[in-house]
C-alpha cells in the first residue's frame, strides 16, 4: 500500500508504492514500476529548516582525502577543454581548492553564510542557492560534479538537466551518493545512519542511478561501488552529529593505517575489487558523458 500523501517516484513517476517495512519510520518506499528507493512523502519547508539549521560545514578533511580528490582531477583531465569546472553543493570548497591548484577556473553552489565564506576566502566563484543554468552561458563547463547532494533532493531529475544544459557535449559529470544496495545497509539494516528523514530522500543503486542520469542525455562512463564505511557501522544505533564526529575520527585513523601499510593497503585494493564486482560497495561513484548535439 502507498503512504498516504505521497509524493509520485522522482524517477519514472509512478506513484505505486510499497512500503520497505525496514524503514517504514523514515517513510521509505520502494517504486514497484521502476525500483527506485525513496521517501513516499516530501518534506515540508519547516522540517528542512529545523534540520539544515544546525547543519555542519567540514572546512578541513584529512590528507588522505585530499589524495582522493587529486586522484578524481586525475581522472577527470582528459574531459579539459574549456577549462572550468563546477561543483555542485560544494560545501566549503575543498575539492575546488584541489581543482584550482591543477590549474582549473573553479565555481561552485552552495547554500549557507558558514560555506560561502569558506569558499571566497579560497578563491572560488561562489553562487548561493540551488544551481540555475540561468547564472551560467549553455555548455560553459567541462566538468560538474556533485559530491553526497543527489540523495537530498526531493526532484533530481530536474538537477540532472540543469547540469546537461550548463555541460559541453564530451563534458563529464561525476556524481557519488551512498549505495543502497551495500554490504554496510546489509550488515546494519534498519540502524543503517544513512536512512534519515528528512535528510535524505533517494536511495540509490548503481542500476536505478544509471537509469535516472542516462534518461537525462548522458551515458555511462564509468560506475563503481567501493569501500564498507565502518563509521556507518559503528554509528548505527543513532543519529546524533556529535556520535558521528567522533566515529569519523576513528575511521580516519584507520584509514590512515591502510593508505601507508603496504600490506593492509593491498588487502584493501583487493576487498574494493570485489565490492565493486558484485556492487555492494557502500560508496557509488560514478561518471556519465554528455551526450554530442
Amino acid at each position: 500500500m502507498p503512504l498516504p500523501g505521497k509524493r509520485p517516484c522522482p524517477l519514472c513517476g509512478s506513484t505505486d508504492q510499497r512500503i520497505q517495512a525496514l524503514h517504514a519510520d523514515h517513510h521509505v518506499v520502494k517504486c514497484a514500476d521502476c525500483g527506485l528507493v525513496y521517501t513516499g512523502i516530501a518534506p515540508t519547508q519547516e522540517e528542512l529548516q529545523a534540520y539544515y539549521g544546525g547543519y555542519p560545514v567540514h572546512d578541513q578533511v584529512s590528507p588522505i582525502t585530499l589524495k582522493r580528490y587529486d586522484e578524481i582531477l586525475v581522472r577527470l583531465e582528459r574531459f579539459r577543454r574549456t577549462n572550468r569546472i563546477i561543483d555542485v553543493g560544494c560545501g566549503a570548497g575543498l575539492f575546488l581548492e584541489r581543482a584550482a591548484l591543477r590549474g582549473w577556473e573553479v565555481h561552485g553552489t552552495e547554500f549557507g553564510q558558514q560555506a560561502l565564506k569558506a569558499c571566497r576566502a579560497r578563491g572560488i566563484n561562489i553562487i548561493e542557492g540551488p544551481l540555475d543554468p540561468a547564472n551560467y552561458p549553455p555548455g560553459h563547463f567541462d566538468v560538474a560534479c556533485s559530491f553526497e547532494v543527489i540523495e537530498h533532493l526531493p526532484y533530481p531529475g530536474p538537477e540532472m538537466e540543469n547540469m546537461a544544459r550548463l555541460l559541453r557535449p564530451g563534458g563529464a559529470l561525476y556524481v557519488t551518493t551512498p549505495n543502497y544496495r551495500s554490504v554496510g545497509h546489509w550488515l546494519t539494516g534498519r540502524d543503517w545512519t544513512v536512512v534519515n528523514y528528512p535528510e535524505h530522500l533517494n536511495y540509490f543503486t548503481p542500476r536505478t542511478l544509471r537509469k535516472l542520469i542516462t534518461s537525462k542525455g548522458f551515458r555511462a562512463y564509468r560506475v563503481r561501488t567501493t569501500g564498507i564505511s565502518l563509521n556507518r557501522i559503528k554509528a548505527r544505533h543513532g543519529h546524533d552529529r556529535s556520535e558521528k564526529e567522533a566515529v569519523r575520527t576513528s575511521q580516519e585513523d584507520l584509514r590512515a593505517r591502510l593508505e601507508h601499510n603496504p600490506l593492509l593497503n593491498l588487502m584493501k585494493r583487493t576487498v574494493d575489487a570485489l565490492l565493486d564486482l558484485f556492487g555492494i560497495g557502500d560508496n557509488l561513484k560514478a561518471t556519465f558523458i554528455k551526450g554530442s548535439q
